[in-house]
């Protein structure tokens, strides 16, 4: 498992975004924040909650919604964004510390 990476989860499908530091490998959870389709979220926070195009769908980031999942309940490789850590660790800077 890599941290900004999109992994699907469970049986219901359910993407989710791996924040965990790579460092931690070793650990049996991973945290992560699910991804909703935007178009089923009515509020947003933008810096608490980017958007990201995932095979043509855009998702939200529900980083208040974070979560520790143990590694067996993670499935396959859905995207990789590690193209946008900058506005991840952002949104979770936000959560934690305000800003």
């Amino acid at each position: 498992m890599r941290r900004f990476q999109v992994y699907r989860m469970g049986e219901d499908g359910t993407l989710a975004l791996d924040l965990q530091s790579n460092l931690l490998g070793g650990l049996e959870t991973r945290v992560v924040a699910p991804l909703v389709l935007a178009a089923d979220v009515s509020k947003l926070v933008s810096r608490l909650n980017p958007r990201f195009t995932i095979n043509g769908s855009v998702y939200v980031m529900m980083t208040e919604f974070l979560t520790a999942v143990h590694m067996r309940e993670i499935g396959e490789t859905v995207a990789d964004l590690s193209g946008r850590a900058d506005d991840i660790v952002a949104a979770t800077d936000f959560l934690f510390q305000g800003f």
